[in-house]
């Protein structure tokens, strides 16, 4: 994280600025009536609701919106462009913020998930400034281009991982995202009363035994269908999905969203159907 004379610069002078800018419900500035600490930052979760670009409103592609999750400590970020995965380093002042460089998966994504991507990726890159108000944060340069984002729980309440239909569109080799071979279906139900996981590998279909909670799951052992299926890399995604589905299995849930991961890194990620 670079410590630089223009961040120094800006911390001096931030309450003087900020006094002048009043509140610009069309996003061509950063909207303040006061100064936020820091520390508000730490341990929250967000999701994209508008971008700004020059003042000009940009939507988002819908249900590719970004996130962004700020680490208990205070000093890592990460979340989503829609399309990649980020990470890195932040350092907030009051009311200032300013992100050191960023680790990123690299999924190539349709023209208008790269475009969103390119332009989220700029704001956070010139961002100085941060407020939040009405439970809105936002995040940008004074007099420029400006991300909005609202409490992820608030906008996507976390949905149940069991009695779900889960539908698998992203598999992670290690540090490697790729998209699910497009044609297939990727699926996992888990019936908490039977105490049972079935769904597809994009191929056949499968059943095992299972316990769940909301952080882990234990699968049993594994019962597969035995059809051959024809098409590029089919059978060898199968075979990673259900090395994936064995034994303990970490779970996040995020809204809409569910990732498994497997204790070597290797994980699906599902969205709710419906």
């Amino acid at each position: 994280m670079r410590h630089s004379s223009r961040w120094i610069a800006l911390c001096g002078a931030l309450v003087i600025v900020l006094a002048a800018c009043s509140s610009d419900t069309t996003g061509t500035t950063v909207p303040v009536t006061t100064t936020p600490d820091p520390s508000v930052l730490a341990g929250t979760r967000w999701v994209g609701s508008a971008m700004f670009l020059g003042g000009a409103p940009a939507p988002f592609v819908p249900r590719a919106e970004p996130t962004l999750d700020f680490s208990d400590d205070g000093r890592t970020f990460g979340g989503s462009t829609g399309c990649n995965s980020y990470g890195g380093e932040y350092l907030a002042g009051a009311g200032t913020i300013e992100f050191g460089a960023m680790n990123m998966t690299e999924m190539a994504c349709e023209e208008p998930l790269m475009r969103q991507e390119d332009n989220v990726l700029r704001i956070f890159g010139e961002a100085t400034v941060f407020t939040i108000e009405g439970g809105v944060l936002t995040i940008g340069r004074l007099g420029g281009s400006t991300l909005q984002f609202i409490e992820r729980s608030v906008a996507f309440p976390d949905v149940e991982l069991t009695g779900t239909q889960w539908i698998a569109d992203t598999i992670v080799r290690g540090a490697a995202a790729m998209t699910v071979i497009p044609g297939t279906e990727i699926t996992l139900f888990i019936d908490a009363a039977a105490s049972r996981a079935t769904g597809s590998t994009g191929c056949n279909d499968y059943g095992a035994s299972v316990e769940a909670s909301r952080t882990q799951l234990t699968f049993g052992q594994v019962d597969v269908t035995e059809r051959g299926c024809e098409g590029a890399g089919i059978m060898e995604q199968e075979a990673f999905v259900l090395s994936v589905l064995q034994g303990e299995l970490r779970v996040e849930i995020s809204g809409d969203r569910l990732t498994l991961t497997a204790p070597t890194g290797d994980a699906l990620s599902f969205r709710a159907a419906g």
